[in-house]
């Protein structure tokens, strides 16, 4: 599970590339951050706003980002490559041999993971669309099949912010580099998201062949999604996910779902102070001068805490 780190605050990080794979890259791994570097400053931050600094390195610095190419998640495993690294921050991991054998390119994979771990890297945030779903904040998964050129080297299609903004009319913005999503969450036919209610979190496929492709050839463990999925919890679901009906379907709105946590919230709250202790909760008699209640928080602000 993704712990609380550093995450370099207050400036931009330096993203180390180390290559720990013993099965070739399919491309040259200079040519590669070269190509990235070029997709990082005229695609995607002139739109994210979120510049990196890449460097190819053997020994990364404590205070670097990292991504690590290992041939499978036994050697991550073998070699401690987790969440996060020892200095604690985030480190991608691209398999080699997992991904060749799905069928995909390292270099889509690599900026794939880069794009997204720049604007989330602690794997961590979402959004809600006006059906009360939370969506992660993930910039390439809905559009993974999605790739273009730099300098002979595919990297990944991603997506807009106005993809996470429900207001928006159908194709009334640009939601993706290519031009390829209509609307705001749309899941394009070989792409896939993870969505939550709030407790719980699961995939949604833009096809069935994309979800029989993810089930039976791809390689999750130990991606960013398995991350995130912990994060949000195994408990059951409580808002309906798109696509379900019937059985499949939670029952509880997503009206009720925030009355629920705010109920939870509350209690937490007087939990935490008790202006009236005693047995009785709902007792007002307990009183300092004739006329003055006790104010378990005095301030100026109301909602201080």
């Amino acid at each position: 599970m993704i712990r609380a780190a550093a995450f370099n605050q207050g400036k931009f990080p330096t993203i180390a590339f180390t290559n720990l794979a013993k099965e070739s890259l399919g491309v040259d791994l200079r040519k590669l951050v070269s190509a990235l570097e070029k997709q990082l400053e005229r695609d995607f931050v002139p739109i994210w706003g979120y510049p990196a600094k890449l460097r190819i390195s053997d020994k990364p610095k404590p205070d670097e980002w990292q991504i690590v190419f290992l041939d499978d998640t036994d050697e991550a495993n073998a070699l401690g490559y987790h969440d996060l690294t020892k200095d604690g921050q985030p480190v991608s991991k691209v398999f080699v041999k997992s991904t060749i054998g799905a069928g995909e390119k390292i270099s889509v994979t690599t900026s794939h993971e880069l794009l997204e771990m720049l604007i989330d890297p602690g794997a961590q945030m979402w959004a809600q669309d006006s059906k009360g779903v939370f969506y992660a904040y993930e910039m390439c998964d809905a559009v993974e099949d999605g790739e273009y050129e730099i300098d002979s080297i595919a990297v990944s299609n991603f997506v807009y912010p106005s993809f996470f903004e429900s207001w928006h009319k159908p194709r009334s913005v640009r939601f993706d580099h290519l031009g390829k999503v209509a609307r705001p969450f749309q899941t394009l036919a070989n792409g896939y998201q993870i969505v939550s209610n709030g407790s719980s979190a699961r995939e949604i496929f833009g096809s069935r062949r994309k979800e029989r492709h993810f089930r039976e050839v791809e390689v999750r463990t130990m991606h960013r999604s398995e991350y995130r999925k912990e994060i949000a919890g195994k408990r059951a679901g409580t808002t309906t996910y798109p696509g379900e009906s019937g059985a499949a379907a939670d029952t509880r709105r997503p009206r009720a779902a925030v009355l629920h946590h705010a109920g939870r919230l509350l209690s937490e709250l007087a939990a935490m102070v008790d202006p009236l202790p005693g047995d009785d909760p709902f007792e007002l008699a307990r009183r300092g001068r004739q006329g003055r209640v006790v104010d378990p928080l005095p301030g100026g602000d109301p909602f201080e805490l």
